[in-house]
């Protein structure tokens, strides 16, 4: 009989070729080691694909998977988890980066307490891996009020139980993470800070900061609109929380 792994890795990965072996080695140097890898290529036009079956040949743990049409990273994603076999299921962009103890202590804190999801404190690094920031989340508890008011968890932090990772599908729409937890939150699961390190960096590329912070702004308030379909009150009570968490950098 063969073992099936503690923990999926669902990574979406798409024209993701230079930064892609650093991610996966950054998932192989994990000191906890029972888990499976699914790079899901959503039809990259680089070498994605080449340099995904490399890192599968070279690591049983990795499986890698081909999609025939970019339909986008929800689609890819929710591909990825459909093919899990882990109990949890831990989510990592092609990009992004965890540190060494990033699965074990969540793991641990996912058994300890029988939860269903959490998430952790990350750092925000350049493309050249330079720290220029941190998201050190204060909450150690999240509903779904408290979630209304401002996405807080990194999605390169989040891990879910298989069961409530396939229930809740991403959708495809803009922030499409922070819509998934509003759904997993606004159907009773609770999420919970697993610890106090900070145990992921996200890469912030270069971009316009004040184009990017706008465009945000226009998502959240299309999600409490048409995906949570809160009224026009609820919706600008929310969104000055959210407003004020972007101005004051709180999380």
């Amino acid at each position: 009989m063969v073992k099936t792994p503690v923990v999926s890795v669902v990574m979406p990965a798409y024209n993701a070729a230079a930064y892609l072996p650093k991610t996966v080695q950054s998932v192989l140097d994990q000191t906890f080691k029972d888990f499976e890898l699914l790079i899901i290529d959503d039809d990259s036009t680089d070498q994605t694909a080449e340099v995904g079956q490399q890192l599968a040949a070279s690591d049983s743990r990795i499986r890698f998977v081909h999609l025939d049409d970019n339909q986008g990273v929800a689609n890819a994603r929710n591909v990825g988890v459909a093919r899990a076999e882990g109990q949890y299921v831990a989510f990592l962009d092609s990009d992004d980066l965890w540190l060494p103890d990033k699965l074990k202590l969540q793991v641990a804190f996912m058994r300890q307490h029988r939860a269903a999801f959490s998430y952790c404190s990350y750092d925000v690094v350049d493309d050249h891996g330079t720290k220029i920031g941190e998201r050190k989340i204060s909450e150690a508890r999240l509903d779904y009020h408290e979630m209304l008011k401002g996405n807080r968890i990194g999605l390169l932090t989040v891990m879910l139980t298989r069961e409530i990772a396939q229930k809740y599908p991403f959708p495809k729409i803009n922030h499409e993470d922070y819509a998934c937890w509003l759904s997993i939150a606004r159907g009773g699961t609770l999420a919970y800070l697993a610890s106090d390190r900070i145990l992921a960096q996200y890469r912030k590329h270069q971009t316009s900061l004040s184009s990017n912070k706008l465009q945000a702004a226009q998502w959240t308030w299309t999600i409490y609109r048409q995906h949570e379909h809160l009224n026009i009150f609820k919706s600008l009570y929310y969104f000055l929380h959210y407003s004020l968490m972007g101005i004051t950098d709180k999380r």
